[in-house]
């Protein structure tokens, strides 16, 4: 092994034992070790392959790479990191949007944009409509989806998603027509025949649309 290789080898070491410690940080110690096995195994794979071990040795590689890439797949589920809930104690804000998307079917990007828009993360918001929380939910609607409390964020995140399922099931999927019925309400969209011509509104679904990449929509 010449210079080169045992520094790449150092360099790889330091890195595998960053992210092992960082995994742990994010996802718990049962997850993370999993995948911290893998990228132990990786670097020995690295190591016997740097020493000369031969073809067996650059397969062992091949497979660990392509084992380590599967689990970043599982894991990685494209919700972009989030800031924690102010003033909550319920773990990681994106673990529990995730796991709402997983509850009620929905996109957890499409919940993810509705909370950056309706309240900025911040679950001790209230408006001055008298909306509450992270997903800006009126009295009437966080007690019929049986909110106790909607500066809570992971009950308000329940509501709200539930609430966005609804909707998207009484609209046949149509995003935007989904959007508008949160922002105007659903007798509104129904009314119009569509996304309703208020200003408030036309601007929330476009804004949103537009973080979703889906801009082909006509109101």
């Amino acid at each position: 092994m010449n210079a080169a290789q045992m520094l790449l080898l150092l360099q790889f070491q330091q890195m595998n034992t960053s992210w092992q410690t960082a995994q742990n940080d994010q996802t718990g110690s049962s997850e993370a070790g999993g995948m911290g096995n893998s990228s132990s195994q990786l670097f020995a794979a690295l190591l016997q392959a740097a020493l000369g071990g031969g073809t067996n040795a650059s397969q062992g590689l091949t497979s660990q790479l392509k084992g380590l890439s599967s689990t970043a797949q599982v894991k990685g589920y494209h919700l972009a990191s989030v800031p924690q809930a102010k003033g909550e104690n319920v773990g990681s804000l994106e673990n529990v949007i995730y796991s709402m998307a997983q509850k009620y079917g929905v996109d957890p990007t499409l919940i993810q944009q509705v909370v950056k828009a309706e309240s900025g993360f911040n679950s001790n918001v209230t408006s001055p409509a008298g909306a509450m929380g992270l997903m800006q939910l009126m009295p009437g609607t966080a007690a019929s989806y049986g909110v106790q409390n909607a500066y809570d964020a992971k009950q308000n995140l329940d509501g709200g998603t539930h609430f966005l399922k609804d909707l998207l099931d009484r609209f046949q999927g149509d995003v935007p027509m989904t959007l508008a019925a949160y922002n105007a309400g659903p007798g509104a969209v129904d009314k119009y025949q569509g996304v309703p011509p208020y200003k408030e509104t036309q601007d929330y679904v476009q804004k949103i649309m537009a973080e979703l990449n889906r801009k082909n929509w006509e109101a």
